[in-house]
């Protein structure tokens, strides 16, 4: 971004958030995050900009037309001490949301239960910030993402084959392959050991549409599968990384029966030992209800690599079971790793966190006990789930590679990080008063 319009870019949210000198003790309005009842380390935090001063001259400005930019916030002690300005990423929204703008952050470093951080905008540029996002190139095939030149995962925008399937198995609109902060791949695909089985995916199994029973989960049957259609947004930000696209769920003799939309976004958390991204799926039906009937598995999913089929795996769930006793039941998270090598002592994989806002949350998820080196969420385990045509069904995600073994202190930790967001809001200096 030009200086010149980063300055502009600059005041414009200066004046959003009433921002009228570099002085905390005059600054009108802060923007507080509270920690509420749990205590949080290296959070993400936004808040959306609705009803502020300027928020819709801001979304409209040229320099956001281009993706999400960069602005320093400075934090203050109680007692008025500034501290190191850190980098925020400001972006303007599409039509769907009702805010025009957002900011979102990490929340660098512990912030206690029970506390608050203040924040303002510094009124400098911010163009020399390194953004720490790269993705590929989306005309020359599928997305790879990567953080500070380290390989994070690869969207798959095209068909993937391979030379010892048959063609009804190739397949796109998933996650592959996904790697560790030290690089460890830990997602697998066209495995011997159930082929149709493909990295990070969201498929269904036992299905009806009028009268067809489609399988998008078992696509060796042909009777469904789960397409790309077409990419809505690639944008790599100071903070964070998004894809946005649409997929199409098509029947055996019905055509497309449900549309589908991923909203995948990464955060930057330096130095940390894991990845962190949300998965977005909000799906809806084009004509007769989709009815996802009761079965034991079909879901979002995760399969680990060919290493993880000779394991041993170390699976932990939130209720504290394992590959065997988490195996269809509830669960708020699940995570699963194995050794990255066969025979190694290193591990690595990733955990799912299931939103409370899910159908049937805390959704029962199937772990497979012996040899397979997956679990899925399924929202239909116990009872019927119709996905209509009149509104849409939303099912949010957060994925966690990571490199070792589960570690169910952290897992807690991130759990309420997701579930249980710090709260942020703009406050006037006035009502601190």
């Amino acid at each position: 971004m030009a200086p010149a319009t980063s300055s502009i870019l600059t005041v414009i949210l200066a004046i959003s958030l009433g921002a009228a000198t570099n002085s905390f003790g005059d600054e009108p309005w802060v923007v507080v995050v509270r920690a509420g009842g749990h205590d949080r380390v290296d959070t993400p935090v936004r808040i959306e900009l609705k009803g502020a001063p300027g928020d819709e001259v801001l979304a409209k400005s040229p320099s956001l037309a281009t993706g999400p930019k960069p602005f320093l916030l400075k934090e203050f002690s109680q007692d008025g001490t500034p501290h190191d300005p850190i980098v925020a990423q400001v972006e303007a929204l599409t039509r769907e949301s009702e805010a025009p703008v957002r900011l979102t952050w990490i929340l660098k470093g512990k912030t206690a239960a029970g506390t608050e951080r203040r924040f303002q905008l510094v009124p400098e540029e911010a163009a020399n910030t390194t953004n720490p996002w790269t993705l590929s190139n989306p005309s020359a095939g599928p997305l790879a993402l990567k953080n500070r030149d380290r390989p994070v995962f690869q969207y798959n925008t095209r068909p993937v084959s391979h030379p010892n399937t048959p063609p009804i198995q190739t397949r796109d609109a998933y996650i592959h392959p996904a790697y560790t902060p030290s690089g460890a791949l830990i997602t697998g695909d066209f495995s011997p050991h159930h082929t149709h089985h493909r990295g990070l995916f969201l498929a269904y199994t036992k299905t009806q549409v009028g009268s067809l029973h489609p399988d998008f989960w078992n696509i060796q049957t042909g009777s469904g599968k789960v397409v790309f259609d077409r990419l809505d947004r690639a944008e790599a930000g100071p903070v964070t990384a998004r894809i946005e696209s649409r997929h199409r769920w098509e029947a055996k003799g019905g055509g497309t029966v449900l549309n589908e939309r991923w909203l995948i976004e990464a955060y930057d958390i330096p130095d940390s030992p894991y990845w962190v991204f949300d998965l977005t799926a909000t799906q809806q039906a084009t004509g007769d209800p989709v009815e996802l009937l009761p079965y034991r598995y079909g879901g979002m999913a995760y399969r680990g690599p060919e290493p993880f089929v000779r394991g041993p795996l170390d699976v932990l769930t939130s209720a504290g079971l394992n590959r065997l006793s988490g195996d269809q039941k509830p669960a708020h998270w699940v995570d699963l790793t194995g050794p990255v090598e066969e025979g190694s002592d290193r591990y690595g994989g990733a955990m799912i966190l299931d939103h409370p806002t899910n159908v049937n949350h805390p959704t029962v998820v199937r772990i497979h006990p012996i040899l397979l080196p997956f679990f899925s969420y399924v929202p239909s385990h116990n009872a019927k789930v119709v996905i209509e045509s009149s509104r849409p069904t939303v099912f949010r995600y957060r994925v966690v590679i990571h490199d070792g073994r589960p570690d169910a202190t952290l897992n807690a930790r991130l759990w309420r990080d997701f579930a249980e967001p710090p709260a942020v809001v703009m406050e006037s200096k006035a009502a601190k008063r």
